[in-house]
């Protein structure tokens, strides 16, 4: 027998999921703060109007993260299965995972990183990091090698992913930025200082193999599609 109390709580809770992911899908990465471009934040090619050379990634570079991939879908996905995923998961899981969008902002540490060193910038949204990555690559000129067990993703994205096979590592990850430096420890360690986690996967390389190693294994980077 349905309990209506808990059936007009789980309503209430999925209305309050659907409405944080909704109130983000009106947000446009080019809709920057006025005061914060002046400061020197921005996204991607934004960025490199902000600044007196281009951002761009170039050879022997390390690769650094920004928070985690996947957190776009995965809040998508909380916010619009609920019922579905309740069946599988923990409601505090679900919960965390559809308040994914309030890490969905890079203006934090696109200005940081404009700050400390950074090449270039690529931010990352539909096709995930794998999209990302070769587009870094393909509009730089150059290689890369990667660690697929380094790149940062949650365990609630893991989960929701895993029942709705979906790969995490296509999956829309906007709020995660791809940035390459020279000093990429130096990188990680000014964006860390900020509160925003960070952590470098690999480096440019010469040539134009695109390369991820998955403990012994090592695949090449497909194009996206």
């Amino acid at each position: 027998m349905i309990n209506p109390t808990k059936s007009k709580a789980n309503g209430m809770r999925q209305e309050k999921i659907s409405k944080n992911v909704s109130e983000y899908s009106s947000f446009q990465y080019t809709d920057l703060n006025i005061q914060e471009m002046k400061n020197g934040a921005g996204l991607g090619k934004d960025c490199a109007v902000l600044c007196t050379e281009p951002q761009m990634a170039a050879v022997d570079q390390d690769i650094v993260v920004s928070k985690w991939i996947g957190l776009e879908g995965t809040a998508k996905l909380a916010g619009e299965n609920y019922e579905r995923l309740r069946e599988r998961l923990p409601a505090r899981m679900i919960e965390e995972a559809a308040a994914f969008d309030r890490y969905l902002s890079v203006i934090p540490e696109a200005a940081t990183a404009m700050k400390s060193g950074v090449c270039g910038i690529q931010p990352v949204s539909r096709g995930g990091i794998f999209a990302g990555l070769w587009e870094m690559a393909e509009e730089a000129g150059v290689g890369l090698e990667a660690d697929l067990r380094k790149i940062p993703v949650r365990q609630e994205t893991i989960e929701i992913c895993e029942i709705f096979g979906e790969n995490p590592y296509e999956l829309l990850s906007g709020g995660c930025l791809i940035m390459t430096a020279g000093d990429g420890n130096g990188l990680v360690t000014a964006l860390q200082r900020e509160g925003i986690p960070a952590v470098v996967i690999g480096r440019t390389t010469r040539g134009n193999d695109r390369v991820l190693y998955n403990g012994g294994r090592k695949q090449f980077l497909n194009k996206p599609r």
